[in-house]
């Protein structure tokens, strides 16, 4: 359909391990099939990967890039992994594409920290790092499963969340007739907040979808979260049943989920 509308594709973006905003993950088949796709077209794959050390079974994805060194661009990330405050990443790219990146970064960030870059360079080249990543495994496992045990326990039927295996998020799906986006508000004045799903796509879906991050709260504070969400969301039930909606939501097609090569 782009190329039909006279548009030239660029690259295919994709975040292959426990995907932000969905928690979920591309098998690997299907990145095998993005890959025999992009060859095909001549195109790049820009694989994001921040959250793929954070698997809470241990085991590290297989990158895309490990598979097609000249079609994909890695990215990576220390701010997910080691210290969100000091904000280095890394790219792995072709060799042509690399010296691209480096005028677009000398461009756009003109001079990055050295300060926090000679940071990491001196922790990975001194502390015990990936003893670190397990410590954090080990502790958002746990905050995954305080998130999970209490959406079960209490959201009210007709919701349905990811069950993330890694990274930082869950993706959740209203009952039928809540607007995710209209209901925000009445969260926030019960002191709940959540991304709502339309931040995530360009044309309009995800209304009925919300983004949950269990990553910062202690698992006390995930349960006490999820008990107030629950009740905003019985309160917009209660409305939908009694006006038959509560915003006129206007759902599109594939709006419970976060792309189509996630489905």
């Amino acid at each position: 359909r782009v190329r039909a509308s006279g548009r030239r594709i660029k690259m295919i973006y994709t975040i292959p391990s426990f995907h932000n905003p969905a928690g979920v993950s591309q098998g690997a088949q299907r990145r095998l099939e993005i890959l025999a796709i992009a060859q095909q077209a001549r195109i790049l794959v820009l694989e994001d990967d921040p959250y793929g050390l954070l698997g809470f079974d241990g085991e590290v994805p297989r990158a895309m890039r490990a598979d097609d060194a000249d079609g994909v661009i890695y990215l990576g990330s220390f701010s997910k992994t080691i210290a969100s405050g000091l904000r280095v990443g890394w790219a792995v790219a072709p060799h042509g594409v690399r010296e691209k990146l480096v005028l677009a970064a000398e461009s756009a960030v003109l001079c990055p920290s050295n300060f926090a870059q000679l940071t990491i360079s001196e922790y990975l080249a001194t502390q015990p790092w990936r003893q670190q990543i397990k410590v954090f495994r080990e502790l958002y496992r746990e905050r995954r499963d305080a998130l999970l045990d209490s959406l079960q326990a209490m959201m009210p039927e007709g919701t349905t969340w990811t069950i993330p295996a890694g990274g930082f998020y869950s993706w959740l799906t209203l009952p039928n007739g809540l607007d995710a986006t209209a209901m925000l508000p009445r969260a926030i004045a019960a002191l709940v907040a959540y991304v709502p799903g339309t931040g995530f796509y360009v044309d309009g879906q995800g209304r009925q979808n919300l983004r949950l991050s269990y990553c910062y709260p202690e698992p006390d504070r995930i349960r006490e979260g999820v008990r107030r969400l629950a009740a905003v969301v019985e309160g917009e039930l209660e409305l939908a049943n009694t006006f038959g909606t509560t915003s006129g939501l206007h759902a599109a097609e594939g709006s419970s989920v976060p792309a189509p090569d996630l489905r």
